[in-house]
């Protein structure tokens, strides 16, 4: 009866313990979520959905009022197409100052934006480096030339284009395929490493002009994977992409970043991604671009 004396006192404790109710997973708020980003270089496209579960399939919306307003233009408004999306081919130029108005019965929300100044890749040097974790590695120098007026945030990132070949038994090529890979970069700028959210992508690098405002034009980034291409693949061109984005856009995605690297980890809590709405969830940004082509 020695074991009696044990489970007085445990049933005693589990007598004391008050259930807790559990708040219902498959609640959410009854929100929008807008994202749309504004390029002049093309049509715009904003995708607007409902807040839903994250086992549900997205909640597209499709009776929303969307309005873009331009200095002594008339209201613009955009069409629904499908699923979620609403285009509208309207001429925007940087430096231009718009507002733009999101309308729907679950909320509604408007926003001042500024485009962004137009910027232009000079150049791209390439050539070998050594880094420390690397190795011996591919490293491009951009020379570009933007506005040091305003206060400007870059994102940088890479794209190769390979020919991928089909080979038979003896090794002849009987087919092939194009195929394209965002390239894995990084960096040790200044200005890349004083923006703490790059250590969350390794497939783009952003960064301010806090530091510099528009006197240094050049900066270098390296291949991160240093790997051998198989006799079945071959490298066609790599194009570099510089953009000019907006703030509100450049919080975002750093956000972004780190929430999706959070979320695969077992040891943190993924971070809110940060919008720049006040009554609906989501982004909406605008950015100018250029690209430079580097044929192999």
């Amino acid at each position: 009866m020695k074991w009696f004396q044990y489970i007085l006192p445990i049933l005693f404790f589990i007598s004391c313990v008050d259930e807790v109710p559990l708040e219902n997973a498959i609640k959410e708020p009854e929100a929008l979520v807008v994202h749309a980003f504004f390029n002049p270089d093309s049509a715009v496209d904003i995708h607007v959905s409902r807040v839903s579960n994250i086992s549900e399939p997205y909640v597209w919306i499709s009776d929303a009022l969307l309005s873009l307003k331009r200095k002594n233009t008339p209201n613009f408004i955009f069409q629904y197409v499908s699923d979620g999306q609403y285009i509208g081919n309207i001429k925007l130029a940087p430096n231009d100052s718009i507002w733009v108005k999101i309308q729907h019965r679950i909320g509604t929300d408007s926003l001042e934006l500024k485009i962004p100044s137009r910027l232009q890749i000079k150049q791209v040097d390439t050539f070998t480096t050594l880094v420390g974790t690397v190795g011996k590695t591919k490293a491009y120098r951009i020379h570009f030339k933007d506005s040091a007026y305003n206060k400007n945030f870059y994102r940088i990132y890479g794209i190769k284009t390979y020919m991928k070949y089909v080979l038979n038994g003896s090794g002849v090529k009987i087919d092939s395929s194009i195929l394209t890979e965002k390239m894995s970069i990084g960096g040790t700028e200044i200005p890349f490493t004083r923006n703490a959210y790059n250590t969350y992508s390794t497939k783009e690098i952003m960064f301010s002009d806090d530091i510099f405002n528009g006197v240094k034009v050049g900066f270098v980034v390296h291949e991160l994977l240093n790997k051998p291409l198989s006799s079945d693949m071959k490298l066609l061109f790599t194009d570099i992409y510089l953009e000019n984005i907006s703030e509100g856009m450049y919080v975002y995605l750093n956000s972004r970043n780190a929430h999706l690297w959070q979320q695969n980890s077992i040891t943190q809590l993924p971070t809110k991604v940060n919008g720049n709405l006040n009554k609906i969830y989501g982004v909406v940004g605008a950015f100018t671009s250029d690209r430079y082509r580097i044929i192999n």
